[in-house]
C-alpha cells in the first residue's frame, strides 16, 4: 500500500446545548446563556489530552478547527491552542486548521503570531488557512462577504512575499497598504511552516492552493467531484512548475473503529446521526452568503457539490457501506480504495467530537495498531519521528554552532570614553 502520513481531529464540542429542532442554526443563534465554564474547561482538557494520546499512539500530526460564535470546538483563536498543545507535548507536528485570515485586520499580526508558534513549538507547526464560512463573518462583523474573496487572496499573497522576500518593503494593494512590511521574528522553518487550505471545491481555492504550493485540504466533497477538483489541482500545479506530489492533496475523513462492522454500526450510529443533525447544520445561505464565492463555483455547488443538500437528512445505511466505519480490515482496505482513487498522500482522520472519550480512545488505538503500519514503511516511525528538529535544544549547542554570537556591545557616549568593554579616559 502507498505510504500516508496521518493526521488526527482532536477537536471536542461543548455537547450542553438545545438539540437542532429548537433553533434555525448552530453557527448563529445558540445563546451563549447555555454555556457553563466548567463544562468549557472540560471539553478543552479532552482537547489537550488528545493531543497526547495521539502523540503516543504514533499519529503524525494533531489538527483542530478555529470556530467563532458557536459552541462547537471552543477555540476561537487556533494559534493561542497551538502553543499550549505544544508546550504539552514532545514531537507530534501541530496542526491547526485557522486562524480565519479575513480576521484579522491586517496579515502582518498573523505572519508574527505564526512565526511565534512554530519557533516555541520547536519548528513543529503546519498552519491551515481557512476562507471561512458566512456564519464566521457574522459573528465577527469586521468584513464583508462581498469583498472577503479578495482580501483573503490578497493576504495569502503578501504573507507568501513577506515570507520569501526579507524586509522591509512596502505593500500597496486593494484592501492593505502598509508602508514596513517588516515582521519580527521569522518562523523557525524555512521558509514558513507547511500551509493548508481547507476548501469546498470552488475553481478559486483550488487555483490558489496550486498556485503557492500549498496543501490541497478537501472537505465534505462528494467523490465524483472529488475526482475532478484533483485532477484540476494538479493540472494547475503543473501550469506552475510543480511536480505531481501526493503529500500536497491531504483528505478528511469521519472514521470509526471497532472489533467487527457490526459493533462500530451499534456502537457510533446514534453518534454519528446525531452529529450531522446537530454539528453540520448551517443552511447554505449562512456558510456561502451572497459574494462569498464567484457566481460559477456557486451554480457548481447547488448542483451537487459541497452542502448542495442538507447534511442532516442521515443516510446512515450509505454512510455504514461506505467502509469508513467498521472493523480493521474494512477500514483499512476502504482507506486505501478511497487515497488511491484521489492520489492523498494524507489522511486526516475526524474523531468525532461527540463520542465519549472511551470510544474516541477504543478507535484511535484500533487505528493507530492495525491500519497506520499498513500505510507505513517497515519500522513505523511516524513523520514527526523521521524529520530532522530545526532549530537547536540545548545553550552550549547554539553557541557552537552559530556563526554569528555576538562580539562585545559598544555604546556612544558624550566626552571621551573608550567602548564600554574599555575604562574611561583619563
Amino acid at each position: 500500500m502507498q505510504e500516508l502520513e496521518f493526521y488526527a481531529l482532536a477537536d471536542r464540542t461543548y455537547r450542553w446545548f438545545e438539540p437542532a429542532h429548537e433553533r434555525d442554526s448552530i453557527g448563529i443563534d445558540v445563546p451563549n446563556s447555555q454555556y457553563d465554564p466548567l463544562l468549557g474547561q472540560q471539553v478543552l482538557r479532552e482537547l489537550v489530552d488528545t493531543a497526547q494520546r495521539l502523540e503516543r499512539l504514533g499519529f503524525d500530526a494533531v489538527s483542530w478547527f478555529e470556530q467563532h460564535n458557536t459552541p462547537l470546538a471552543l477555540v476561537p483563536n487556533a494559534l493561542t491552542a497551538a502553543a499550549f498543545v505544544a508546550a504539552k507535548t514532545e514531537g507530534i507536528q501541530i496542526a491547526p486548521i485557522g486562524p480565519i485570515l479575513n480576521a484579522y485586520a491586517s496579515p502582518i499580526r498573523l505572519a508574527e503570531e505564526i512565526a511565534l508558534v512554530d519557533t516555541l513549538s520547536g519548528g513543529r507547526l503546519s498552519v491551515g488557512l481557512p476562507m471561512g464560512i458566512g456564519a464566521q463573518y457574522h459573528s465577527y462583523g469586521t468584513m464583508s462577504p462581498l469583498t472577503a474573496r479578495a482580501r483573503y487572496r490578497e493576504g495569502i499573497a503578501l504573507l507568501h512575499k513577506l515570507w520569501h522576500e526579507d524586509g522591509p518593503f512596502a505593500w500597496e494593494g486593494e484592501h492593505f497598504n502598509i508602508p514596513y512590511v517588516n515582521p519580527w521574528p521569522k518562523p523557525l522553518q524555512s521558509p514558513h511552516p507547511e500551509i493548508f487550505i481547507p476548501a469546498a471545491g470552488s475553481r478559486e481555492t483550488i487555483e490558489l492552493a496550486a498556485k503557492y504550493d500549498f496543501v490541497y485540504q478537501t472537505v465534505l466533497t462528494p467523490p465524483a467531484i472529488l475526482r475532478k477538483n484533483m485532477q484540476l489541482f494538479r493540472d494547475i500545479r503543473e501550469e506552475n512548475g510543480y511536480p505531481d506530489d501526493p503529500n500536497k492533496v491531504a483528505a478528511v475523513l469521519n472514521v470509526y473503529v471497532s472489533e467487527t462492522d457490526e459493533s462500530a454500526r451499534r456502537e457510533y450510529e446514534n453518534y454519528i446521526t446525531w452529529t450531522m443533525q446537530n454539528i453540520i447544520r448551517f443552511p447554505f445561505h449562512e456558510s456561502f452568503p451572497p459574494g462569498h464565492v464567484s457566481e460559477p463555483s456557486f451554480r457548481a455547488m447547488r448542483k451537487g457539490g459541497y452542502r448542495s443538500s442538507d447534511p442532516s437528512n442521515v443516510d446512515l445505511d450509505g454512510m455504514f457501506s461506505s467502509g469508513f466505519f467498521g472493523s480493521p480490515e474494512t477500514v483499512r482496505q476502504a482507506l486505501a480504495d478511497y487515497v488511491g482513487e484521489i492520489g492523498a498522500g494524507r489522511v486526516i482522520v475526524t474523531l468525532d467530537a461527540m463520542m465519549p472519550t472511551w470510544m474516541q480512545d477504543k478507535s484511535m488505538t484500533l487505528f493507530a495498531e492495525d491500519i497506520i503500519p499498513a500505510f507505513r514503511r517497515p519500522d513505523g516511525l511516524a513523520a514527526w519521528q523521521r524529520r530532522p528538529k530545526p532549530g537547536y535544544q540545548t545553550h552550549t549547542e547554539l553557541m557552537a554552532r552559530n556563526p554569528k554570537r555576538a562580539g562585545v556591545p559598544h555604546i556612544s557616549m558624550g566626552g571621551d570614553y573608550f567602548p564600554v568593554s574599555g575604562r574611561p579616559a583619563n
